[in-house]
């Protein structure tokens, strides 16, 4: 199996040498929204005491990497945890001039499909129990990012992928619920979300 995710990565880091072009063929319209680089802060997971940084590369207009890591805050988080991942986005046509939430205009927005390889790996607390639990994930996302000309940037998406290699174990105590909960905590953790704030340029 680790084969496998070998190989996946291994397709998405080589995806530069297959989809990168001349950034001379973009459309001149769109040159001057164009950017290749973004730097971006995920914020969804603040309110579990969780945080995520990120940095994207655009190969093309319709191509790009998104390299993120993230993880507990020392010393505030209970839990430890850590993670990594690398996305690959296949990027639709761009839309110009719209709003965000549709109240803050922005100069354009696009929509992604993503497939992604991600790691995890967390000392956790369920009832006062402590476990270990680390996999990797594959599978899908979709999202859409909006960018204002002073290169602000944020960006959102949601997807899925299933656990692969996963491990799981109790440290001292099982609670009661602690199969079940094992289990569904296993397949629930697969889930993909996403919020940043950023800047592109």
């Amino acid at each position: 199996m680790k084969r496998i995710i070998l190989i996946a990565m291994a397709l998405l880091l080589t995806a530069s040498t297959v989809f990168a072009q001349n950034f001379t063929d973009i459309k001149k319209d769109n040159v001057a929204m164009f950017h290749r680089h973004s730097i971006q802060f995920n914020i969804a997971g603040l309110a579990f005491e969780r945080y995520g940084v990120a940095y994207e590369l655009r190969l093309s207009p319709e191509h790009a990497l998104f390299v993120q890591g993230g993880g507990s805050f020392p010393g505030i988080s209970e839990e430890k945890e850590y993670g990594f991942g690398i996305h690959y986005k296949y990027i639709l046509p761009l839309v110009s001039d719209t709003r965000f939430l549709g109240l803050f205009k922005s100069a354009y927005r696009n929509t992604f499909l993503d497939f992604n390889v991600r790691y995890m790996n967390l000392d956790g607390i369920h009832d006062d129990a402590r476990f270990q639990f680390d996999s990797f994930f594959v599978g899908p996302g979709i999202g859409q990012t909006h960018v204002w000309k002073s290169g602000f940037t944020i960006s959102y998406w949601l997807g899925y992928g299933p656990p692969i290699g996963a491990e799981f174990k109790w440290k001292d105590v099982v609670p009661t619920d602690g199969d079940s909960w094992a289990k569904t905590y296993k397949y629930a953790s697969g889930l993909d979300f996403g919020l940043t704030l950023g800047y592109s340029f």
